[in-house]
């Protein structure tokens, strides 16, 4: 799916032993420091990357996902400058003028620009006096789509004559320059079994599991949980009824939280922890959780129900996240359980990789016809319009500060897909936790026939069309595992009870029953439309009724032959034996002629049929005859 220059990279493996770190490893094969031009693949979180380059003898400028992490490495390193938001240029010119030997800065890759713009007013050359080290660089990839500048210091990156990537988790990169300027990846090989154990239960009764697996861990001293929606957590705090919590999430989040009353939220790691911890997903990578006397707990949700970005990476996410915590016991291991709780969905769609390319040849496409309509325009107006028009174009969402195609853009559209395929299925979410080679998985297929979401969802949905859209698929769900043998009969029943004791439940079920999935979808769920195809089955239905084996005993015994009966009385038996046998169909006097050869009285005061023949006895004859 992914690019070719990236698998076109020198690879260099690197062999790590037990309780070394990452320039033990690096030194093996020369390197007394994270050299140049690399991608520096550590396998493992936690093994000193930026540590090393913070305390390396030369000049550097380390670029960190986010704020968090860089106040983290303050913490435990007073010499570090540090530039984010809130950093003054005052400070920074300050710094760059200190008389220090090895100057370290750290910063977000939004940041950089003041790095760069104070240096440039110093009249001194960065790309030449530090070495600029990109940390966790896939989040480069993974983040672009909401965070548009995260790219920003890729054009000053190339420039630096030092540079490397760094991560335990990096991904494939598209970029042009690193087959340019000869980039080679490191590969960091542990020498010994660091697979970590993970329970992931896949279910579509998401509060009962995550209940269920809380109960279990009352006793733990720190519940940390990774669900990146803010309001997502404010609903589990709500609904569980938990008190003792920390939330970590961004400053607006914050805010967001404490107008709902939630006034145990922090922006940064705040110690020491809460029984329960709440982390979004600006804490799942680079940051330091120190651990003190309890190892915590970990529990990584995805909701597909609240949000498809709760979707976590098994190859990097999930990773990282277990890598957060510092500590490390005599088994190397640094919490107690690691549990990852799921929603799938199979009807997410998936673009492939020709797909993708597709979308964006015509992105390019479209944005270049409004070019050349917007050069040629000689009307201001006009113009502006146009101009307007190629503003809001998915183009606009490609390109880089200086309008070229950015491939890390593109790079994330191939990425984002690639998650998204996790999902559609419990089977290809427990594959893709295999094939990262990382864990150990305990897997918990838990996925109901109807589950407890299910039932949920449909409580939740308030527009009929949504609803009927929602039972159709129970019920073929039902159906479907019944005939599988998943389910009994019983158990198939008593679901299917379940809709025929509600009105839209029973409406689409008989529906259902009469004319099938296919018939339902193509009236676009709407009432009138299937009630004009149960109408029309019904017709064709009853026709076919009406000539049954039973009907046709029925009439033969009710009504004697060479007698005449009246016409009214003939009539109501007719309708009778329709009713007993359950055929909708509205019985005309002349219905009789349908099965009878008969002849009509001429008396006015009774009018009345003599029975001459049963027709079908002439056709049971004929066809005996044959």
């Amino acid at each position: 799916m992914f690019n070719q220059i990236y698998r076109i990279m020198k690879i260099v493996q690197a062999i790590l032993q037990k309780g070394e770190w990452l320039l033990d490893a690096l030194k093996r094969i020369g390197h007394s420091m994270i050299p140049t031009n690399c991608i520096l693949n550590k396998t493992l979180t936690g093994l000193g990357a930026t540590h090393s380059e913070i305390h390396s003898k030369r000049s550097s400028i380390i670029i960190e996902p986010n704020v968090p992490v860089i106040l983290g490495k303050l913490d435990e390193n007073d010499t570090l400058e540090a530039v984010y938001a809130k950093c003054t240029p005052y400070n920074l010119k300050k710094y760059l003028q200190m008389d220090i030997q090895f100057k370290k800065i750290i910063t977000t890759p939004e940041s950089f620009h003041k790095i760069r713009k104070a240096a440039e007013e110093l009249g001194i050359n960065i790309y030449k006096t530090f070495f600029c080290l990109f940390d966790e660089c896939e989040k480069v990839t993974q983040d672009i789509d909401y965070r548009r500048k995260i790219s920003q210091p890729i054009y000053d990156f190339f420039r630096f004559e030092q540079k490397a990537f760094v991560s335990a988790t990096p991904l494939p990169m598209s970029h042009p320059e690193f087959e340019r300027q000869g980039f080679q990846t490191i590969q960091v090989l542990p020498d010994y079994d660091y697979k970590k154990d993970l329970t992931l239960i896949v279910t579509n009764s998401y509060y009962t599991w995550l209940q269920r697996v809380l109960d279990c861990l009352r006793d733990s001293k720190h519940i940390c949980i990774f669900f990146n929606v803010t309001d997502g957590i404010a609903d589990l705090i709500s609904n569980l009824g938990i008190t003792d919590y920390k939330v970590f999430c961004s400053e607006d989040s914050v805010k967001k939280l404490a107008k709902r009353g939630m006034f145990q939220a922090y922006s940064q790691i705040s110690y020491p922890l809460a029984k329960y911890n709440f982390f979004t997903c600006r804490f799942y990578s680079a940051l330091d959780i120190r651990i003190c006397k309890h190892k915590p707990d970990i529990i990584m949700l995805t909701d597909l129900r609240t949000a498809n970005w709760t979707m976590i990476d098994p190859f990097t996410e999930a990773i990282q996240i277990q890598g957060r915590f510092r500590k490390r016991g005599k088994d190397d291991i640094t919490f107690n359980s690691l549990t990852h709780i799921s929603t799938v969905n199979p009807d997410l769609k998936v673009c492939s990789a020709e797909e993708i390319r597709g979308k964006v040849e015509q992105f390019c496409a479209n944005y270049n016809l409004l070019k050349e309509a917007h050069d040629a325009e000689l009307d201001e107006f006009k113009k502006q319009a146009i101009l307007e028009d190629m503003n809001n174009l998915k183009y606009q969402d490609l390109i880089d500060e200086q309008g070229e195609i950015n491939p890390f853009s593109v790079d994330n559209l191939y990425n984002e897909e690639r998650v998204r395929s996790y999902y559609q299925s419990a089977e290809a979410l427990h594959q893709a936790y295999l094939e990262t080679g990382f864990f150990n998985v305990n897997f918990i297929p838990a996925l109901d026939c109807v589950g407890t979401d299910d039932i949920e969802r449909l409580n939740n949905t308030k527009l009929q069309i949504e609803q009927r859209k929602l039972i159709l698929q129970l019920i073929v769900r039902i159906e479907k595992w019944f005939l599988c043998g998943k389910i009994t009969y019983e158990e198939k029943e008593q679901h299917l009870n379940y809709f025929r004791q509600q009105p839209e439940g029973n409406y689409v079920l008989t529906a259902y029953e009469k004319i099938g999935k296919d018939a339902i979808v193509s009236a676009e769920y709407k009432r009138s439309l299937i009630d004009r195809k149960v109408r029309e089955f019904d017709k064709v239905q009853a026709k076919k009724l009406r000539f049954s084996d039973n009907v046709l005993n029925d009439i033969q015994r009710e009504l004697p032959l060479g007698v005449y009966i009246p016409k009214r009385e003939i009539q109501q038996r007719l309708q009778m034996i329709m009713q007993e046998n359950g055929v909708e169909y509205k019985v005309t006097q002349d219905s009789i002629r349908d099965y009878y050869d008969v002849t009509e009285s001429n008396s006015k005061e009774l009018p009345s049929f003599k029975l001459n023949v049963f027709k079908f006895l002439m056709v049971d004859f004929l066809d005996g005859s044959l």
